[in-house]
C-alpha cells in the first residue's frame, strides 16, 4: 500500500511514475566480458531488473553497484542519480516502515523522510563510498528509522511552558502564586495529520479564568460549555470544539 501523498517515498514514486522521467534515466551496466558493451537500461528496466520475475542474482549485484556509483557521482542540480537510488530502494525499505510504525506508534511521514536522509547522508560520504554496498546502504536506513522511533519521537514532560502561562495567568489576574493546582486545567495539542505543524503532541497546564478572559471556548467532559463574557450575544457558535484544540479536563481526571 502507498504511503500519503504527502509523504517523501510518495513523491520519489510520483517523480519515477511520469513516463518521461522513467525513460530519460539510464543506467549503463558493465557485463563480465572485456569487449562487450555495457548494457544501457532505463529507470523502468532498472527497477524490473532487480524487482521482475526471474532477476538474476549476479546481474541484481551489478546494477545496484553501478546505481550506486551513479549515485554517488551525480553532482547535478536535480540529483537525477541518487533519486533514482532512492526509488529503487524503497521496496525494500516499505516493510520496514511498516513495522516501525505500528510497533512503536511512530509517524509514517517522519519515518520516510529520516530513512531518505540516511540514504544521501550515505550516498554523499566520500570515506565510505569505495565500500558502500546495497546491504549497507539499506542497513543504515533501517537503523536510523529505528532509532528516531525510539528516541526522535519519544514525548518528554516540561513545565516550561506551564510555567510561563499560569504565571502570566495569576499576573493579569492578582491572585496567589500558591492557588491550588485542583483548579487548574491539562490542556493537550495533537499533531495534525498533514506534515506541516508541530513535531509531537503538546500538553501544558492553564487556569479556567485564564481562558475565559481570553475568550476560548472549553469544552469538559461532562458536556458543560463555556464562552467569553466578551463574546456578542448575537453570534452563535457551532457545538463542538473549536479547530486545533483538545478538550480541557481538569487535573487529575485524565481518560
Amino acid at each position: 500500500m502507498y504511503p500519503p501523498r504527502s509523504s517523501a517515498f510518495a513523491s520519489v514514486r510520483r517523480h519515477f511514475d511520469d513516463p518521461r522521467t522513467s525513460e530519460a534515466v539510464f543506467v549503463l551496466v558493465p557485463t563480465d566480458a572485456d569487449e562487450a558493451d555495457p548494457v544501457r537500461l532505463t529507470a523502468a528496466e532498472t527497477h524490473e531488473a532487480l524487482y521482475g520475475p526471474g532477476s538474476d542474482s549476479q546481474f541484481v549485484t551489478m546494477v545496484w553497484k553501478e546505481v550506486i556509483r551513479t549515485a554517488q557521482s551525480d553532482l547535478t542540480p536535480d540529483s537525477t542519480g541518487k533519486l533514482l537510488a532512492l526509488w529503487l530502494a524503497l521496496p525494500r525499505l516499505t516493510g520496514t516502515v511498516h513495522r516501525v510504525c505500528t510497533r512503536l506508534r511512530a509517524d509514517r511521514s517522519d519515518v520516510e523522510a529520516e530513512m531518505v536522509l540516511a540514504l544521501l547522508e550515505k550516498l554523499a560520504d566520500r570515506d565510505g563510498a569505495s565500500c558502500l554496498t546495497d546491504s549497507s546502504l539499506l542497513h543504515a536506513a533501517r537503523a536510523r528509522a529505528w532509532h528516531l522511533a525510539r528516541e526522535g519521537l519519544r514525548e518528554l514532560p516540561s513545565t516550561h511552558i506551564e510555567r510561563i502561562t499560569e504565571e502570566h495567568a495569576l499576573n493579569a489576574s492578582g491572585e496567589e502564586a500558591n492557588a491550588p493546582a485542583a483548579e487548574s486545567l491539562d490542556v493537550r495539542v495533537d499533531r495534525p495529520d498533514g506534515p506541516d505543524g508541530l513535531c509531537a503532541p503538546l500538553r501544558f497546564r492553564v487556569r479556567p479564568e485564564y481562558l475565559r478572559r481570553q475568550g476560548i471556548f472549553i469544552d469538559t467532559d461532562d458536556g458543560a460549555q463555556d464562552r467569553s463574557a466578551g463574546h456578542s450575544p448575537g453570534k452563535r457558535r457551532r457545538p463542538g470544539r473549536r479547530a486545533d484544540t483538545r478538550p480541557v479536563r481538569p487535573a487529575g481526571r485524565r481518560g
